[in-house]
Parts: C-alpha cells; sequence; structure tokens
C-alpha cells in the first residue's frame, strides 16, 4: 500500500529527464531494448531498495522510437497502474531539440506486471504423511505471491513441531491445512478418563476410539461400561471430560 500511494504521488510531482541524455547528429533508431531499460530503471529506483528487481517483469515488448537529430533527453512518468494491482504502465518520451529551437516529441508506453516476493516456508525433504516437522525439513524462501496457494506459511514457527496431514514434496509451499498439532494419542490406545468437580475427581480406565492431538476433543469408550464419552486430550495418557 505504501509502495502504490508512492507511485501515485510521482505521477504527479516526478518527471525524470533520465540520462542518458544526448546530442544526435543524425536520425537514431531507439530500440525496444533501451526503451525497456529506460522505464524499468526509472520503476525500480521509485519502488526503493526494497523491492526485488526480479519481481518487475516486462509484460510486452514497446515499440521503437526513431528520432530525429538534435539533443535528446528523457523524460518517463507512471501513466497508470500501481503495486497493489500488480500492472504498472511507465510512458518514455523522448523529447529532441534542435539546433533551430525546435522541439520533437517521440514516445512509447512500456507495460510491467510487478509480483512482489514473500517470505514463505518450503520444505527441503520429501515428507510423508504423520512425519512430525523439524527445524532441518523446512527453510524460508522467497516466492512471488502471486503464485502462492491460499494460506501459505510464512513463518517457521508455525510448522516447526508439527505433523503433516499429507504428502509433501521436496520445495513445495507448506500450506496451514497441510499442517496440525502432532497427534498424541492413537486409537486404541489405553488411556485415563478424568471427570473432576469441587469437591470429587474421577478416573477411570478407557480406550480411544480415535486419534487425538493435545486440547482435541476425543471420543473415548469407558473399558468398564463399554459407554462411549468425549473428552479433551490432555496429555498423552488422559483424556479429561468436561463437568
Amino acid at each position: 500500500m505504501i509502495l502504490a500511494r508512492a507511485l501515485v504521488l510521482w505521477t504527479v510531482a516526478a518527471l525524470l529527464l533520465a540520462p542518458p541524455a544526448f546530442a544526435a547528429t543524425g536520425p537514431i533508431w531507439l530500440g525496444s531494448d533501451a526503451v525497456t531499460r529506460i522505464a524499468r530503471d526509472w520503476l525500480l529506483e521509485r519502488l526503493g531498495p526494497n523491492m526485488d528487481p526480479s519481481a518487475v517483469e516486462l509484460a510486452n515488448v514497446p515499440r521503437e522510437l526513431l528520432l530525429p537529430a538534435g539533443d535528446v533527453a528523457f523524460i518517463t512518468t507512471l501513466q497508470s497502474g500501481s503495486v497493489a494491482t500488480g500492472a504498472i504502465t511507465v510512458l518514455v518520451e523522448a523529447v529532441v531539440s534542435d539546433s533551430r529551437g525546435g522541439r520533437t516529441t517521440r514516445s512509447a508506453t512500456v507495460n510491467f506486471h510487478v509480483n512482489p516476493l514473500q517470505d514463505t516456508v518450503v520444505t527441503i525433504r520429501e515428507l510423508g504423511r504423520r512425519a512430525v516437522i523439524t527445524a532441518g525439513d523446512v527453510r524460508i524462501e522467497r516466492r512471488a505471491q502471486s503464485r502462492l496457494p491460499a494460506n501459505a506459511v510464512h513463518d517457521l514457527n508455525e510448522v516447526v513441531g508439527r505433523e503433516v496431514t499429507r504428502p509433501l514434496a521436496p520445495g513445495e509451499v507448506v500450506t496451514a491445512q497441510a499442517v496440525m498439532a502432532p497427534l498424541i494419542i492413537r486409537r486404541g490406545s489405553i488411556v485415563s478418563v478424568v471427570v473432576e468437580g469441587a469437591n470429587f475427581k474421577i478416573v477411570a480406565r478407557g480406550v480411544a476410539a480415535e486419534d487425538g492431538a493435545q486440547g482435541a476433543p476425543i471420543r473415548v469408550v469407558n473399558a468398564a461400561s463399554r459407554r462411549e464419552v468425549v473428552g479433551r486430550v490432555e496429555d498423552e495418557r488422559t483424556v479429561r471430560i468436561p463437568f
């Protein structure tokens, strides 16, 4: 948003007589590469040092400019777009002043895709379902925002120690749906079922009817009565029934 606002302000306030200005003794062609370079350099300067140059991609090749003889200077401005929309059009004008005081202007527009990069958690190696992620399994990489899947994770602390819900390939972006709290009780495990009130505490033997992570609700079968109840996983051996 700050970058977008800065570009809008430059539309009004910033006209760049961009070097290299030069004198042409005869008509010259200003090729597409040169036009692109002028526009790209101007845009990167205004986006600031935090913008990775690789995030600015040429959308289409601009037209070449045939310039008459004379002193040539360039005026570069933002024609439309913003970082927020991901599309920016830069106007490059070549102003030629001849020896008789005349001025000729030739212009071309240059369209860019601006795709900022963002720190994102990716896998280093293949991870199977139910694997618990360690610090050596993941790393931070800068990836283009527009190519990130929904709910991509950006902080290593949000995945280390969590369990993988589906197989992950090397280099894959980790999403919130791909990890969960590790299961500490497995279906069929023997657990203590605890019911506790102000003046009493009952502990019974039970069997987990499903897997469960710490703090998650889980179904448990009372070993004596065979009655199924729902409690919350307290630790790897205890399920507490709310009272």
